[in-house]
Formats: C-alpha cells, structure tokens, sequence
C-alpha cells in the first residue's frame, strides 16, 4: 500500500519512543487521542456530499485525507521497525543554524534535509505561505506534513501540521525552528492553513486551523499562538473562537494586527454548519441544510479574551462564501473580503467587501468588488490541482497621497478562454491576475487593471496561467503582487514565481521574475496529503513597523535539482524594483 512508502519513520519513532513504560504509556495514550480525533473528522465529513466537501480549503482537504487514511498510517505506526531503517534514519543534529542561501535573490525557509530522510521513494511537502515582517526579524508560517510526523510522535503532546522558521536579517537568511508548538493535550490538532501578523520586533502571532475539545466534546476552532521573543518560540495555542465539531467546522483562517493599537488583533474565517438551526433550517425531509458564514472575532488585549463572532455574510445551501481576507487601515479601519460562489463552483462568483469604522465592533453593508469568472476549468488549473480562492486584500498605511487606498487581487479568467473537451464547461480559462483600487474606503472601485503584462494570445491562440496572487502596500506607498506564472512554458505547465510592482496605486505594473527554475506542480511523493494539493495562497508582507521599503515573500518550489525525486520546499525572495527593463 502506498502509505508504507512513508511510515517506516512513523514506525522507527514511535520504537524509540516505547523504549520505556513511561513513554510507552505517553504513546498508547497519543495513538488513542489521533484515533478518537481522526474519527470524529472523519464522521462529520461523511455526512457531507462530494459537492460540498468541494468547498473546504486545501489544509481542510488534507484533514480529510488523513483521516480517511487513519486505519491504514495507525496500522503502520503500531508496526516495530525493523533493524534496517535505524541506521538511515538522521535527523539534522545540534541547534537549528540559517540555511544557506541558494542566490541573491532567493533565501531557503524549510530545511529539506529531513524531507527523504528514510526512503528515496516518500517525502514531506512544504507549502501554502504566510509571512509577518517587524523591522530585522521576520517568521513564516507554513504548512509541513514532516512537521505532523515530528509533531505527533516526538513533540509535548499534540499533532502539529504547521511548520515555522524564522530571520533575524530581514530575510536573507531563515532558520527552519520545526513544528508549531501544538500544545499538551494529545487530543490537540493544528491542521494548518497559516496566517503570521507581527507588531513588533518580538512580538508576532501565528494562526491556525485548529482541532481541539476533548473526545466527548469535540471542537473545532482557529487558535492563536504567540511568541514574544521574535518568532523563536511560540506558546500554546490559544483558542480565538470553537463551536461543536460534530456539527460545524471552521475553516480558512485570515489574520491582521492594528498598527493603532499592539493588542487589537482580528480573525475571521468560515464556518461550515451542519446544524440545521436557522436561519438556514432544514428541508421537508428534516435533513440540514447547509449553512456558510463569513465571521470575524477580535482581541483588545493580545489574545487573552476574545469577542463573540460577528457574523459578516452568510448563506445556504448549494451556494456558499469562502476565502475571508482582513486587513486594518492607518486610522484603525477594518476591512473583510470573501469570495461568494452563487449555486456551486461552476455558477456565477462574486468578491465583496465590508468595512468597520469602530475597530471591528460594527460593519457597515457590503459592497460588490466585482464578478469573478472561474479560471482552468472552473475548479482546477492545467496539472490537476485545485486553483478557487485566489484573492488576496491590502490597505495602504503610508503617509503619501495614497495613504487610505484598499487593494483587491484576485485570478480571474475572462480575458482568454479556449474551447476544451476535457472542461466542466467545454473551454479552459487562463487565469491573468487582476486588480482594482478604492480610494473611498470601499464604496466604489476602479476599473480591473491586469497585473501580468504577458502578451496573449500566443500564435497557437492558447495562452498561459497566472494564479494565486499575494498583495502588500509599504511604507512608500508602493504596491507589491506576487505570484506563480507559466509564461515561460508554451505548453503552460511549469510554473516561475513573479512579482509586480506599482508606483502608482496600481495604475500600471513592472514584472520580474523571481525563480531562476521552473517548476513542476508535482507532490505525488507524499501521502498525507490529497492528490489535488497544490496550496491556496502564499501571502507578501511590508515591514508592519514602517522602518523600511520593499517587499519580502515566501513561496514554494519543487525541488529538481539536489533530491532524489521532484518535492516541494519553501524559499522566499526579498523583492526590491530597480529600474531594469521588465523580465518576460
């Protein structure tokens, strides 16, 4: 079976953590909490259509898949590893130290020196990016199946899918710290879907997808985890908002600081609810109907309390909202964007906004940014790989003329569609990346201006894909979009990382390319994850302080060139514009 490709490591450490009654009775005890907690995931997903599964984000997928698999990676962890994996099995020894940087521009942030540790044929992946900026230390956040492997069988008590490291140079160097400290209880899951904020140089949270409760009371919830030394070490997670597990999940974490206040810090995220309460209710039959919300929740105090949810969209049935974004203004203004998909992934899309003039106590009435018209095939792009909530939101905080504009990106594909016998819709849509400005807060919006400046059609008439944008604004009032593109390739398969730059307030775009090698969307090496996982997002971040220009951004690559077989790592780039001609 494939699973066994990967857990002869599971299987070496949970030898080494038998090898006395103590530890023996630690690792009976956390086999137990993973089975009860894979269980309940696995039954409340099984109570939901294939349409609707559809709808969760890439880490809720990979949840799924773990717990589907559950049976078959506990059977391997139970297995005595045999004599003929200890001597591979070398796990990077001594204290973490930088990894050496591969160019000028781009900086190592996973270490993939474990990736492969103890088969040629399985490894880890490391993907979907969130980077938080205070001055000279920067964290990024990212999601790690080697991270859930360390986690769950060598770390203080839970399982932990989330990978952090961290630079004290302002990213041209990272150190890779590990696993996200999950916390004591066994029962305890961060399954990923990372958000970094910071307001000072030692102060910076990370938030996660978070399984929590106990096996009587299951919870699903988001959590907070703080470091106060820089991002070296972070606490427990901190619960910032949970409802019942057996009839809600919560899904795709967003996360933003004030720069007015150190200790107002917002979350807003979906909730999936099965609970059949109304407004939503239930049908003739008595089955729930499904409930999706949009909900923000705050902290006054760095995380200690936390409000009741403000529920900002909502909607039943077949339709949903996904993919929340915030972000907070000079003055302390906040705005909330999502995606609104009318009647399934294949009817008409929408991104709306809402914004708070009162910290986030009340919003006013949501305004339409602009249809979405779905790009690929509707669901995935070229490669297989799921591609839907491509968006991202920035507010200006400079103290230019620019000062208040609020950005939406976002990958659409109406400028370039071709008839495709394989589509959902009989044509594939090559997705460009677009965006539009307010300079009223929100009320009304420019006309979309394309971001990649690739010529299309080509002479064939196809084109090439450009998808899951990440946005910042810095001191300057300069507007950063970063992206993965396939210009590069005629047969629009492997993909680069470019970024964008605007001096002025998105009017018109300068594209460089940050790789020096393409990749494949490739991560078949590894089990823990679903076959279509390519990641949502990988987020770009300004100094949060205002100390200093420029842009730096964490994202992933497949490695091709110093592994055995092709495996996802995480690098970032420090973006700075010269006045060098535009790349193509």
């Amino acid at each position: 079976m494939k699973p066994k490709l990967i857990l002869p490591l599971l299987g070496l450490l949970a030898a080494s953590l038998v090898a006395s009654p103590a530890a023996a009775q630690a690792t009976n005890e956390r086999i137990e909490a993973l089975r009860a907690r894979m269980g309940q995931v696995k039954e409340f997903f099984g109570t939901l259509s294939e349409d609707e599964r559809r709808a969760f984000s890439g880490s809720a997928q990979n949840l799924m898949h773990l717990a589907e698999r559950w049976g078959e990676l506990e059977e391997e962890l139970q297995r005595p590893a045999g004599p003929s994996y200890l001597p591979s099995f070398t796990l990077p020894a001594g204290p973490a130290a930088p990894l050496a940087s591969i160019s000028k521009e781009l900086a190592p942030v996973s270490d993939p020196r474990a990736d492969f540790v103890t088969s040629v044929l399985a490894g880890f992946t490391q993907s979907e990016t969130s980077t938080g900026w205070c001055g000279h230390n920067v964290v990024v956040g990212f999601n790690d199946s080697g991270s859930l492997a360390e986690s769950t069988l060598m770390g203080p008590g839970g399982g932990s899918f989330n990978g952090v490291a961290r630079s004290t140079d302002m990213g041209e160097t990272f150190t890779d710290l590990g696993f996200l400290n999950p916390g004591p209880n066994f029962f305890d899951f961060l399954s990923g879907d990372p958000v970094v904020a910071c307001t000072s140089e030692n102060t910076f949270y990370y938030a996660s997808l978070f399984e929590t409760g106990t096996p009587a009371n299951p919870l699903t919830a988001i959590s907070l985890s703080r470091s106060t030394d820089g991002g070296l070490t972070f606490g427990n997670p901190i619960v910032a908002v949970s409802k019942s597990a057996r009839t809600h999940f919560l899904d795709k974490p967003w996360m933003t600081a004030d720069s007015t206040d150190a200790n107002r810090i917002f979350v807003t995220y979906t909730d999936f609810d099965t609970t059949g309460d109304p407004p939503c209710g239930r049908t003739p039959g008595g089955a729930p109907i499904r409930r999706t919300a949009i909900e923000l929740v705050r902290t006054t105090n760095g995380g200690g309390t936390w409000s009741t949810p403000i529920v900002l969209a909502q909607i039943c049935g077949s339709s949903f909202v996904q993919g929340s974004q915030v972000a907070v203004g000079a003055s302390g203004e906040v705005y909330v964007l999502w995606e609104s998909f009318i009647a399934s992934f294949f009817g008409p899309r929408a991104l709306r906004i809402r914004r708070s003039v009162d910290h986030g106590a009340t919003f006013g009435t949501s305004v339409k940014v602009d249809d979405v018209i779905p790009t690929g095939e509707g669901f995935r792009l070229q490669g297989g790989f799921r591609d839907f909530l491509s968006l991202a939101l920035a507010v200006d905080r400079s103290g230019g003329p620019t000062r208040g504009f609020v950005y939406v990106v976002w990958s659409d594909g109406r400028n370039l569609q071709v008839p495709d016998f394989a589509a959902f819709n009989g044509f594939y849509a090559y997705a460009d990346i677009l965006v539009r400005r307010s300079t009223n807060g929100g009320v009304t919006w420019s006309a979309p201006v394309r971001v990649n400046n690739n010529a299309e059609p080509l002479a064939d008439g196809r084109g090439s894909d450009q998808y899951q944008p990440g946005i910042a604004v810095d001191r300057a009032g300069k507007v950063g979009i970063c992206f993965y593109d396939r210009r590069r390739d005629e047969h629009n398969f492997l993909f680069d990382r470019f970024c964008a730059v605007s001096r002025d307030a998105g009017t018109t775009w300068r594209n460089k390319r940050i790789t020096e090698h393409r990749s494949a969307p490739w991560h078949a090496v590894d089990v823990f994850i679903n076959t279509q996982y390519f990641g949502d997002y990988d987020a770009l971040a300004s100094d949060f302080l205002g100390g200093r220009g420029g842009f730096i951004g964490a994202f992933q690559v497949v490695n091709t060139h110093d592994v055995f077989v092709p495996n996802p790592d995480v690098k970032a780039a420090r973006v700075h514009f010269e006045e060098e001609e535009d790349d193509d």
